[in-house]
């Protein structure tokens, strides 16, 4: 697996402020309804959760499904408030993690 790509509109941003983050993974997304040229099925295997902390708290959580397209694209806005790590973290069917983390340091 590649690092997920992360940008961020501020890593410094003052208490208070709107920080838009965009993040996109790199993952197949296989459906489990294609099929291989000897005909067999390709099994199922999308990320099917993803989370997001800062400091230790959730801001949110997000549950994919079939419908999302391969390598899929986030871009969210929370509002800075204390100084932490910004945790992004991905699972899929097969049980692999794929985590991005990004420093927030808030200025007051």
């Amino acid at each position: 697996m590649t690092k997920p790509r992360v940008w961020m509109s501020n890593r410094k941003p003052a208490s208070g402020e709107i920080v838009k983050v965009r993040a996109m993974v790199a993952h197949q997304m296989e459906t489990g309804m294609r099929r291989r040229a000897t005909g067999e099925t390709i099994p199922r295997n999308i990320i099917n959760t993803f989370t997001c902390e800062l400091a230790g708290q959730r801001l949110f959580s997000w549950q994919l499904d079939t419908s999302v397209s391969p390598s899929p694209y986030l871009e969210f806005r929370f509002v800075a408030s204390e100084s932490g790590d910004l945790i992004m973290h991905w699972r899929d069917d097969q049980e692999t993690d794929i985590e991005a983390r990004e420093r927030i340091d808030v200025v007051s």
